[in-house]
């Protein structure tokens, strides 16, 4: 009796296996041709990037394997200095990010979230630079910061400035100044995601925190922030990722180089000049040194983005 009812029950666990291995080839069918475009376009590059790192490198020519020597050479002068100068933009600007475009998005949104009325217009307007290309954007506020531009003219119309507006090519502000264009162009995608999140929050969250007395910032900082974890930590990990791969607002506005004398210079740009070489220059690539600098890039982001979910995770709060 007990062997024909474990004989029963293989018969009907393998008609049930069968049954979703048949569900499960049809999904499969219709995401093979996205996954067929992932793998060709997206892992196996990132594949060869991390065998080609392992390499020395003659011009385009792969030649013998040297294990991590390039690895070693990434971080031995003369490479350190600018390595280490250009991984220090990247944690100043990912700051600076954090700070102007999720912090003032965090603010924007509560306030349109309490104003009520007439968000839809102001919501716009706020995500409008986020439609534009970072080219674009750079391109733009070249012209409007150049020597002669209109921020010029406004600021000496104003009595504000007397010479030539030169911002851009001041190794103390340059930097700061890319940031805060930066954060100007995405500074719609926090605010919605926030604005979102807020509606998310029940009613009664806010209106039990007005009858005990809370005003609108201790509310927005012991009542909402708290439930917007989920979306602070969207928010952090897509900043950190496209902060590290700062490239076309740099390349734009300061050129490969990170004008003026590195002081913009990113990973990314760092990671271009030693693949393709500077403008003008010949002779001065290397790809093993750029591949294991890629390489370094990548296992970075992928380790800071696990350790930030994980983190935010553990801090995620359920309104009662």
């Amino acid at each position: 009796m007990a062997e024909a009812t474990r004989t029963g029950r293989a018969r009907t666990g393998r008609r049930f296996s069968a049954a979703a291995f048949a569900r499960h080839r049809r999904a499969f069918l219709f995401i093979l041709p996205a996954l067929t475009l992932y793998v060709v376009f997206i892992v196996y590059p990132l594949a060869l990037s991390l065998w080609g790192s392992l390499f020395r490198w003659r011009g385009l020519r792969q030649q013998g394997f040297i294990g991590l020597d390039n690895f070693v050479r990434l971080v031995e002068p003369p490479s350190r200095d600018l390595l280490f100068g250009a991984f220090g933009h990247n944690v100043i600007w990912f700051a600076g990010v954090m700070l102007l475009q999720n912090g003032l998005g965090l603010i924007f949104a509560y306030l349109l979230f309490r104003r009520g009325r007439g968000t839809a217009l102001l919501q716009s307007v706020f995500f409008f630079p986020a439609v534009l290309s970072p080219v674009i954007v750079g391109a733009l506020w070249k012209l409007l910061l150049s020597p002669e531009g209109a921020v010029e003219a406004m600021l000496s119309a104003l009595g504000l400035m007397e010479g030539r507006l030169t911002i851009l090519g001041n190794s103390t502000y340059a930097l700061y100044v890319l940031i805060a264009i930066d954060a100007w162009n995405w500074m719609g995608l926090p605010v919605l995601i926030f604005l979102a999140g807020l509606r998310q929050i029940h009613p009664s969250v806010f209106e039990a925190a007005r009858l005990d007395g809370a005003g609108p910032v201790r509310t927005l900082w012991s009542i909402a922030l708290p439930l917007l974890v989920p979306a602070v930590s969207s928010l952090t990990t897509l900043s950190f990722i496209n902060t590290f791969n700062q490239f076309d607002l740099v390349y734009v506005m300061q050129g490969v180089a990170g004008n003026p004398n590195y002081a913009t210079d990113t990973l990314v740009t760092y990671f271009y000049r030693l693949a393709f070489g500077a403008i003008g220059a010949v002779g001065i690539t290397d790809i093993g040194l750029a591949l294991a600098l890629g390489s370094a890039l990548f296992l970075l982001l992928t380790l800071v983005t696990i350790l930030l979910i994980r983190f935010f995770e553990r801090r995620t709060v359920q309104p009662a």
